[in-house]
């Protein structure tokens, strides 16, 4: 049973929880909820910081302090719903309010390049940024999505730590 009223998801206790109630009641499969951990064991491991919360299920965001830079704003590298899309859009962010990139060390072919690899994965048509969260974990993309995302982020380290 999906959550009801006007609590969202605000912690790792509150994650887990989601999950086995949506497993409990049929709404996600046993395959889709370990994969959500799975991935969210990932973001843990990649991430500087792993915000949980601002939805009504099992969701999180993977923020990495050299994506960010000195960009005025909290943008993450990537975002996972349990019940609805993996997104890279939010990575972008910067290069819609600051297209010169004064504010990070990464460049815009090193986002279109985090873009392109993501919409290179089965299932996900190119050019999108966003994709069923069901789509991403099928098929062993999983594994492919997180390098995808291991590359991005090893070039935005790198390219902060030249930068300093």
């Amino acid at each position: 049973m999906s959550r009801t009223g006007p609590e969202f998801v605000s912690d790792e206790d509150d994650l887990l929880r989601d999950l086995d109630r949506k497993l409990q009641h049929g709404e996600i499969s046993a395959g889709t909820a370990e994969a959500f951990k799975d991935l969210y064991a990932f973001a843990e491991e990649v991430g500087d910081t792993v915000d949980i919360g601002g939805a009504k299920h099992a969701n999180f965001q993977v923020k990495i302090a050299a994506h960010q830079g000195e960009y005025d704003g909290d943008p993450s590298v990537f975002t996972a719903n349990v019940d609805k899309e993996v997104q890279i859009w939010p990575a972008r962010m910067i290069l819609e309010n600051d297209p010169e990139l004064e504010t990070v060390a990464w460049t815009r072919t090193d986002y279109e390049d985090f873009a392109k690899a993501f919409g290179a994965l089965d299932g996900v048509t190119q050019g999108a940024v966003t994709a069923d969260f069901d789509t991403v974990v099928t098929n062993g993309e999983i594994e492919a999505f997180k390098a995808v995302v291991e590359d991005f982020v090893a070039v935005c380290r790198e390219r902060a730590a030249e930068s300093t």
